[in-house]
């Protein structure tokens, strides 16, 4: 009994009271989430009194490497060492055998102006051509065979040719600089006029004659002494021609155009032309402007 009491007493003592309390507060205690506080770093920041650094600027354009991998980043422009459409004109010389397939040799001499059209290049030349003849001509005017041919003359050509494939390539030997290659499909129509196929005619007949498709009864007559023995004067005054070009432009402005041509006989039958095919090979110099 006595013992009881004395235990109750100590108790009740003032010293024990903060034992007590110091035993509580050392107790683990749970934690308290929060929700919308913000990092540590902002929230010191917020503290210091410095206001919150903003982010970058181009920090919105920023697109992962992932995603610009698959996407279409820009397009490649066309290699242009000497860009010929920009150009007003050009000015050059040509030259050239023709190849009619008969015992008569031709070849060609003149000049043309060349001007860009929008994707295509027009020229207009005018040439001499000059025809002579051969031991096999000789030979053959000792027989009453006649081989159908043309005597010199000029010829007018209206040309287009239309780019299929350009581009810079690397010359050899290597002192030659780096050109610009246009390979063209051309299309051209040729006028033939002879100086002396008019002799004796009026005015209303050489105009007639000047737009017919073929040479008039009296052109040919006239053209008899300029003829080549073996001859038979061709009545063909216009000829349509097709072939390929290939224009080799240097950054200078210069340029060589080597050109085939082929004559498509689809207006014999109203010239009543008898040169069937025949080939033309001609080179070309000349300067853009």
């Amino acid at each position: 009994m006595i013992r009881s009491l004395l235990l109750v007493a100590f108790l009740a003592l003032p010293g024990t009271a903060p034992a007590a309390e110091e035993s509580a507060s050392s107790a683990p205690t749970a934690p308290v989430e929060q929700t919308g506080s913000k990092p540590a770093s902002e929230t010191a920041s917020a503290a210091d009194g410095q206001p919150e650094a903003a982010p970058p600027p181009l920090e919105r354009y920023r697109t992962p490497w992932e995603a610009l991998s698959e996407r279409l980043i820009g397009t490649a422009s066309r290699a242009v060492r000497f860009d010929w459409r920009q150009k007003t004109l050009g000015l050059g010389l040509l030259g050239g055998p023709l190849l009619e397939l008969n015992n008569f040799s031709s070849a060609q001499a003149g000049a043309f102006v060349r001007v860009p059209l929008g994707v295509v290049m027009g020229d207009l030349a005018i040439t001499r051509v000059f025809t002579w003849g051969s031991q096999s001509t000789d030979q053959l005017a000792l027989t009453p065979y006649r081989q159908a041919g043309r005597p010199s003359r000029f010829d007018l050509d209206f040309n287009v040719a239309l780019p299929l494939a350009e581009g810079v390539v690397t010359a050899r030997p290597g002192f030659f600089p780096p050109t610009e290659l246009v390979f063209s499909l051309d299309a051209g129509l040729r006028y033939s006029f002879y100086p002396g196929g008019f002799g004796g005619m009026g005015f209303g007949d050489v105009v007639k004659a000047l737009f017919s498709p073929g040479l008039s009864d009296q052109e040919r007559a006239n053209l008899e002494d300029e003829r080549l023995p073996g001859m038979e004067v061709d009545a063909a005054r216009y000829n349509l021609l097709v072939g390929g070009s290939l224009d080799i432009y240097f950054q200078s402005g210069g340029f060589i155009a080597p050109r085939v041509m082929v004559a498509v006989p689809v207006l014999s039958g109203l010239s009543k032309s008898g040169l069937g095919w025949w080939w033309e090979l001609t080179l070309g110099l000349g300067w853009m402007l």
